[in-house]
């Protein structure tokens, strides 16, 4: 199933499907996980519209991601801290470093794992693509280019 600008909803058959897919493929480090309860808690209280996709989406990685110890993740599997570069469709690379929490945001190009974007890349492993969630409920796709270190 090709992962294009795809106008299913997100959560009918087919949108789950995809999503659910994309869950089992990631990786999560314990922290990770633990921080993913977080982000869903905050986008729980507001609940309407992007952020009840966003739940949705973090809750599937919740369920069906492999979870390991933070020092045992392969070091191409994106992690809270790892600088990415990622391209969204056929858009040009972009990098970026995931972050869980905004004190830590100290580069203009942190990737929020908060958002639809961070959801997606944490956990995804380099050279992978992925079904980036739209607020629209539609899908883009986005391709994992290379994982690098995280902060210390």
């Amino acid at each position: 199933m090709t992962i294009s600008r795809q106008h299913l909803p997100a959560f009918d058959s087919i949108g789950y499907a995809i999503l659910c897919q994309h869950a089992v493929a990631s990786v999560l480090t314990k922290n990770d996980r633990r921080a993913l309860v977080d982000h869903i808690l905050r986008a729980d209280k507001i609940g309407t519209g992007p952020l009840a996709i966003l739940s949705r989406l973090l809750g599937l990685k919740l369920l069906y991601a492999s979870v390991l110890d933070d020092g045992k993740i392969d070091t191409k599997a994106a992690a809270g801290g790892s600088q990415v570069t990622y391209a969204v469709g056929n858009l040009q690379p972009v990098s970026g470093r995931l972050y869980h929490h905004d004190e830590f945001a100290v580069e203009e190009n942190g990737i929020h794992v908060g958002s639809l974007l961070g959801a997606t890349l944490i956990g995804m492993k380099a050279g992978t693509q992925g079904p980036l969630l739209q607020p629209d409920g539609t899908f883009s796709r986005v391709q994992l280019l290379s994982v690098g270190s995280a902060h210390v």
